[in-house]
């Protein structure tokens, strides 16, 4: 192994702070200003405001669908398929989730490119043209956050 590799200043030569990236797994762009909308949102249970969060964790890259069915979701956080199914379907309606696909009379999903999306900034610009905008009860994205306005 050679020595490790340090950052340094060009003008005085002096180290600069490094931080090592120390994550793990595959990391996606999150539009945190929707998200704090629909977590502070009335008109969305808790169960729906968790398979929110869940959807944001499992879509996969670019606007491909997660490939599971309500049954395999209900299995991974502990709901039953009529659970998952009732708030998908809800997610949908509020355009949070969208459909990109079929498997027999099952659709598959994924979270909406402009709530969270795993990808380039140009695949992602090109991503939200494919889908409008969701519709999150009290949510105004010409307003800026709260703790942005302050």
């Amino acid at each position: 192994m050679g020595a490790a590799r340090r950052i340094v200043n060009a003008d005085t030569g002096e180290p600069i702070p490094y931080a090592p990236y120390a994550f793990v797994g595959k990391h996606t762009q999150v539009d945190k200003t929707r998200v704090e909308a629909i977590t502070e949102s009335c008109s969305f249970t808790p169960s729906q405001k968790f398979l929110v969060l869940w959807w944001i964790g499992v879509s996969p890259e670019g606007m491909e669908p997660l490939r599971a069915t309500g049954a395999d979701i209900g299995r991974r956080v502990g709901m039953t398929a009529d659970a998952v199914g009732k708030i998908n379907r809800k997610l949908v309606k509020h355009r949070i989730l969208v459909i990109r696909g079929r498997i027999g009379n099952y659709k598959l999903y994924r979270i909406s490119p402009y709530i969270s999306f795993h990808g380039t900034g140009i695949e992602q610009r090109e991503a939200v043209k494919t889908c409008n905008p969701p519709d999150i009860p009290g949510f105004d994205d010409s307003t800026p956050a709260r703790w942005e306005a302050q």
